[in-house]
């Protein structure tokens, strides 16, 4: 974000927009990171302050590359910060290795649309997520730990109840992990993996439920 020759054919790949254009909006970006000492340069943690999974499947452009969990550096001091340094960052590589999950058994298809539905994707992978830390074959984490911490990072969680990046809200989404540590935690057989469109099923039978808080 220093260098406007790297970051114009970004903004132009991004966006769609003209080189000229592009180039116009990088000298701009590239003038508020550098002037603005709160943005140190561009090596502020506000930057890197996410996590997402990464497929290129179906798309003609970044199909090539291979699936990724991606997390920004800036999330791990985040989560250094308020407590859960220990526990954080596995609690949710699980929640995004879901996203994964979803990708390959096309759980992301649903009747619902817009904020809905991608309430009940990121539901549904705090809640595969959370079954996987705790599963005594998965991750093995202290359950009472693992909610603590994602508790603390849920606080920030969206009520943007209309927008297509809603995530559910903090209500929502700790009700969604106790439940998918719930389901680890109850089986008859432990030590048993269920298969994930069994877990899916589960899920979609127990989601009404789950956001009934927030509703």
């Amino acid at each position: 974000m220093r260098d406007p020759a790297r970051l114009t054919p970004l903004i132009g790949f991004l966006y769609g927009v003209p080189e000229s254009t592009a180039a116009q909006l990088a000298a701009l970006v590239v003038e508020v990171v550098t002037g603005d000492p709160g943005l140190s340069g561009g090596d502020s943690p506000l930057f890197t302050l996410n996590a997402f999974a990464f497929s290129g499947e179906g798309d003609p452009v970044l199909s090539s590359l291979a699936d990724k969990l991606v997390f920004g550096d800036g999330m791990l001091d985040a989560l250094s910060a308020i407590g859960v340094g220990d526990i954080g960052p596995r609690a949710i590589l699980g929640h995004e290795y879901a996203h994964h999950v979803q990708y390959d058994q096309d759980l992301f298809d649903s009747p619902l649309t817009g904020a809905e539905a991608t309430r009940r994707t990121e539901l549904m992978a705090d809640a595969f997520g959370t079954y996987f830390v705790t599963h005594k074959r998965g991750l093995a984490l202290n359950t009472a730990r693992v909610l603590e911490a994602e508790q603390s990072f849920y606080q920030a969680g969206d009520c943007s109840f209309a927008s297509a990046a809603h995530h559910g809200t903090p209500n929502q989404r700790l009700r969604a992990s106790t439940w998918g540590a719930s389901v680890a935690d109850q089986a008859q057989k432990q030590g048993h993996i269920l298969p994930s469109l069994t877990l899916d099923a589960w899920f979609e039978a127990k989601l009404p439920e789950l956001v009934a808080p927030d509703a």
